[in-house]
């Protein structure tokens, strides 16, 4: 799959990405995605819609990077977490994706993955239940 972001896909450009999935859901929805894990559920609903409209990981692919960037931002902000490379993170040889959120636990948390796993899937990967698994203090590497 290849993808067209407009910024390099690295920890140092994650928050630029996630402005992208704000300024998406205002104009696609518009809603507003304000950091807070209550707006996790708006960025869940927009990958529903595209579910819905038979759009594959292919056809979504950046819609779903910068969504993804969203969620590990909500993360990192409120968890106190940060983006790193997933070559240096617990998720190495398990994530295909660049980066990942580490929290201050030690966990480590695919959000990019998770939604296009969220597409590919469905209710079972629920954004706003990742964010709260997160936030219980998991230990496992997501």
């Amino acid at each position: 799959m290849k993808i067209r972001l407009r910024y390099p896909a690295t920890p140092e450009n994650a928050r630029e990405h996630a402005e992208i999935a704000v300024a998406l859901a205002r104009a696609a929805f518009d809603a507003e995605l304000d950091y807070s894990p209550k707006s996790l559920e708006v960025a869940d609903a927009h990958i529903e819609s595209l579910r819905d409209e038979g759009v594959d990981g292919e056809g979504a692919a950046e819609a779903l990077f910068v969504l993804g960037c969203y969620l590990g931002e909500v993360m990192a902000r409120r968890l106190g977490g940060a983006w790193v490379p997933t070559a240096q993170s617990p998720l190495r040889g398990v994530s295909p994706w660049p980066m990942v959120v580490a929290l201050r636990d030690g966990s480590a948390w695919d959000a990019i993955g998770k939604a296009y796993k969220r597409l590919e899937l469905g209710d079972s990967e629920y954004l706003p239940a990742f964010y709260e698994a997160a936030a219980g203090g998991g230990r496992s590497p997501r």
